[in-house]
């Protein structure tokens, strides 16, 4: 009795259990799911691109609000250039968030590595109606896994690419941020050196008044000149407060309050670059166009996608009363008929986002050679009207202020010599230190053109 009870069941058993074609399926499918995905972007690979192209490399992520300063780095003993640059990349709230797209885009691809769940199908049993269940299998999803991940993989790059660029952009803003403080600070003792000047033409004035060779308006125009130049002082120095809190916000230092000190010197003038071997070289090279180049190849994916992805394949094992059991086994399989409906529309989609991104590379293109052309230009603009303004009109003015002094101070010429040629000081002065900021601004823009740091040659 008992071996009969056990030769049943083992039959039974074979019965019920799982097809074989069925069971070879779903292992082949759960390897599949199981199968590493590709290296992709994270906060490493975005921090060594940066770094190879300038130099500078990001921090391992910290805590939200989270200031890190570098090592040995004090806002209280000056802050050079470098320094900043290095505060920005890890401080700056606005990139710290851009970031954190790489973990979006690795998460996609997660997603596109895994594998739909069998479904399954179970009827209860009832008076007169045998219980049936069912186990659908997506057998679809091995073909169609492979061009979810390239897809996915390939704008994970895009991000990569993208973030890179975005480090670019930020050294850009923040060397010209230190650039505008240092001009707002030139200008600042520009305007002090003004008033000191005013001021001693002013006493120059009331000397010759008090021997009889001035005038009372004579004088009073030497104290309303002054009042003036101590009027642009006043201004000026708001402007300093200003300049500095808009570098402060690009670094990420909104609640430190300690003053910012730029110590680095007046730039150096660099030696002369080939325009067109720059912009080739950002044509081939820049990580914005690099990205636009990763988003035309998922694009590719996706189209490949579409063209296919409406087909669904189901494998079926399906158990219903059978003569020998109530549940036997019996295979089967459903399927997309293509009577109606080819995807046609997401196709279109697909194939018009692709041709989108391959004309926008070529805006790209175009916007990168005017990027660097333009920097270029304003480099060389800027370096030979201070060549000019150092080498010859500087010392010229420098020295006509000085015997105009003296020649008033004697009484030989009247005080309209004096005042325009105190104003042909102070504008060339002021003019020096907004030349120094452009070469700043230029050279910054030029470097963030070409997509990497260029070599400082000696002066």
């Amino acid at each position: 009795m008992g071996g009969a009870f056990h030769h049943s069941r083992r039959e039974a058993g074979a019965v019920i259990g799982w097809p074989a074609w069925l069971s070879s399926a779903i292992a082949v499918i759960g390897l599949a799911g199981c199968h590493s995905l590709p290296a992709a972007c994270d906060r490493d690979c975005v921090s060594s691109k940066v770094a190879a192209r300038t130099g500078h490399g990001l921090l391992n992520e910290t805590g939200c609000g989270q200031i890190v300063y570098p090592n040995g780095a004090s806002l209280s003993d000056g802050l050079t250039e470098e320094e900043a640059v290095l505060l920005a990349l890890w401080n700056n709230a606005a990139f710290q968030e851009q970031l954190v797209d790489w973990k979006i885009a690795h998460g996609d691809l997660v997603q596109a590595g895994l594998l739909p769940n069998p479904e399954l199908f179970y009827v209860a049993s009832a008076a007169d109606k045998p219980f049936r269940y069912a186990v659908n299998v997506p057998i679809e999803a091995l073909w169609l896994r492979p061009i979810r991940i390239a897809a996915a993989e390939r704008e994970s790059y895009r991000v990569c690419e993208r973030l890179t660029q975005a480090g670019l952009d930020l050294i850009r803003d923040t060397r010209q941020g230190y650039a505008d403080l240092q001009l707002a600070r030139g200008r600042l003792r520009v305007a002090e050196q003004a008033e000191e000047l005013r001021k001693r033409i002013t006493k120059f004035a009331e000397a010759r008044l008090d021997g009889g060779d001035a005038s009372p308006q004579e004088v009073a125009t030497a104290k309303i000149d002054a009042l003036q130049a101590k009027q642009d002082v006043a201004r000026i120095r708001q402007d300093v407060a200003l300049a500095e809190e808009r570098l402060r916000n690009v670094l990420g230092l909104s609640d430190d309050r300690t003053p910012l000190n730029p110590t680095d010197p007046a730039p150096a003038v660099r030696g002369d670059f080939d325009a067109d071997v720059l912009s080739a070289e950002a044509v081939a090279s820049r990580p914005d166009l690099l990205a636009v180049a990763q988003a035309a190849d998922a694009a590719t994916e996706r189209l490949r996608l579409a063209q296919i992805g409406w087909f669904q394949f189901l494998g079926i094992a399906d158990a219903t009363n059978g003569f020998r059991t109530g549940h036997e086994f019996g295979g089967g399989f459903r399927m997309t008929l293509p009577i109606f409906n080819h995807n046609e529309g997401a196709i279109a989609r697909a194939e018009a986002e692709w041709e989108k991104l391959c004309r926008q590379q070529q805006t790209i293109h175009n916007q990168i050679v005017l990027d660097v052309r333009q920097a270029h230009l304003r480099y060389v603009q800027a370096k030979a009207e201070l060549e000019v303004l150092d080498g010859q009109t500087r010392p010229e003015v420098t020295a006509a202020i000085q015997r105009a002094e003296s020649a008033y101070r004697d009484g030989d010429v009247g005080y309209i010599v004096v005042l325009q040629t105190s104003r042909q000081l102070i504008d060339a002065e002021l003019r020096q230190e907004q030349l120094h900021a452009e070469l700043r601004r230029a050279w910054a823009e030029l470097e963030r053109s070409v997509g990497r740091h260029l070599e400082t040659p000696a002066n």
